[in-house]
């Protein structure tokens, strides 16, 4: 070929690179043109063209439908983790979304990330990074609190309750003797956990010495709760100077009192009927000082109570059985709130105690492998982000009304199918399946937007 020159050529749009020169044909006497295509323009770079065979070339498949899911709900608190752990950021999202999707020990979890759309942001990740960072993140539990409380409202009502995890790790010195649920003496740490009513989610989480008890731990929660917090808590917590205290920091309580307490009259005529969850419940209260005590009666559970009684008696036993106390529960509290409304925020406590089964169950949290108490307690506020998504997600499917039938790890599973395809030029949303498209459809989602949602 002699003279060639560069000719662009636009073709649908899209700008392509030939090589032209004139060339002798000597069958018909006569020059004509000949093209050599040389590759596509890209970036408007005229001078490196490149093939589309070599653009085309798949770079990675990534799965993104769960990761979207997750962002979408947990946008604020990915905000204030972003303040207050801006360097450790990518790594907290990385770990805490994992342990809600699909839990793994830290070796694996870069492998995981490699098949995700993280893996297009979170470059460098090992192990031993994830361990530091858990490390450091444990260590400033200062920064834990400010994120807590930013993410609270005014006048929150929180379910307060404790949990232990167990640990015969030597490096962990929070793991001291106590006594768990069997009243078997265990090396454990304590974890403290509050839950929101007001938005249905945990709100609060710490970790001390197995050896604490419940009373103290309340000590501590009490100082980092701002005025007007409603506390809503099981026997083990009862205190005078701790209710003195809230009484005095603007704080309120609702407590139920133990069965042998003699402060309730049980004998108090009753004033009223209320329906809870289809059963009658009569109601009396009195007052008690600063405090109110409110009384109970459940109409079902006072003849579930006797007829047991008498079950054990025919069977030759000597059960001790209070007929002015059957089917009673006597509850105190400083709140001006009326009857009802004191009964349904105690009943909201079981809320808490989900969240704990939810935490160490569907989570997997334990304490494996960890060697210090920082970064027990790193590894317990990051799990934690992962708990307040999953409640998150729940009220999603739940404000859908396809939580019957779909649970919150079904949904992930489902979403995990959407998958996003690096092309080189382009990304490419890989052909979504029906059902999932369906689901996505249901949850709002638009998978044509999830690389601008999800970064990388």
């Amino acid at each position: 070929m002699l003279n060639m020159t560069r000719e662009i050529k636009s073709i649908n749009g899209k700008q392509y690179a030939y090589d032209v020169s004139m060339v002798w044909d000597s069958d018909h006497r006569k020059r004509h043109k000949v093209s050599r295509y040389v590759g596509k323009i890209i970036d408007g770079d005229r001078e490196n063209p490149r093939k589309v065979r070599e653009i085309v070339a798949i770079r990675g498949v990534y799965e993104i439908g769960h990761l979207e899911l997750v962002w979408s709900q947990m946008e604020d608190v990915i905000s204030t983790l972003r303040d207050e752990f801006p360097d450790d950021l990518m790594k907290i999202i990385a770990f805490a979304f994992n342990r809600l999707i699909y839990p793994l020990p830290m070796k694996s979890i870069k492998s995981w990330i490699e098949k995700t759309w993280l893996s297009r942001t979170i470059h460098e990740i090992s192990p031993k990074s994830l361990s530091s960072m858990l490390k450091r993140v444990g260590k400033d539990q200062e920064r834990q609190k400010r994120i807590f409380m930013k993410l609270m409202k005014k006048n929150e009502i929180v379910a307060y309750d404790t949990s232990a995890l167990f640990s015969y790790s030597p490096g962990i010195r929070m793991a001291e003797f106590g006594h768990n649920n069997n009243d078997l003496m265990l090396p454990m740490i304590r974890i403290i956990m509050g839950f929101s009513r007001l938005r249905d989610e945990p709100c609060y989480i710490r970790l001390v010495p197995g050896s604490v008890s419940d009373i103290d731990t309340l000590r501590k929660t009490e100082e980092e709760m701002p005025p007007g917090t409603l506390f809503v808590m099981d026997r083990g917590f009862i205190d005078d100077a701790n209710f003195g205290r809230m009484d005095t920091d603007g704080l309120y309580f609702i407590t139920p009192l133990k069965r042998d307490s003699k402060i309730p009259d049980y004998s108090m005529k009753n004033d009223g009927f209320f329906m809870f969850r289809k059963r009658a419940i009569r109601y009396s209260f009195q007052n008690a000082g600063n405090y109110r005590i409110h009384v109970f009666e459940d109409i079902l559970l006072r003849a579930d109570e006797e007829n047991e009684y008498y079950s054990l008696i025919d069977a030759g036993k000597t059960p001790k059985f209070s007929p002015e106390k059957a089917g009673k529960i006597a509850i105190l509290t400083n709140t001006g709130e009326k009857p009802q409304v004191v009964f349904e925020l105690y009943k909201f406590r079981n809320d808490v105690e989900e969240a704990f089964d939810v935490f160490k169950n569907l989570l997997q949290v334990d304490t494996p492998y960890l060697r210090d108490d920082d970064t027990l307690r790193g590894y317990a506020f990051v799990s934690f982000i992962s708990l307040i998504a999953y409640y998150r997600i729940l009220k999603l499917l739940k404000e859908k009304r396809i939580n019957s039938r779909i649970s919150v790890k079904d949904a992930i599973l489902q979403l995990s199918k959407i998958y996003l395809t690096d092309v080189g030029d382009r990304i490419m949303m890989a052909e979504i399946p029906k059902k999932v498209r369906e689901l996505a459809g249901i949850l709002d989602m638009k998978p044509e937007l999830f690389p601008k949602s999800v970064p990388s």
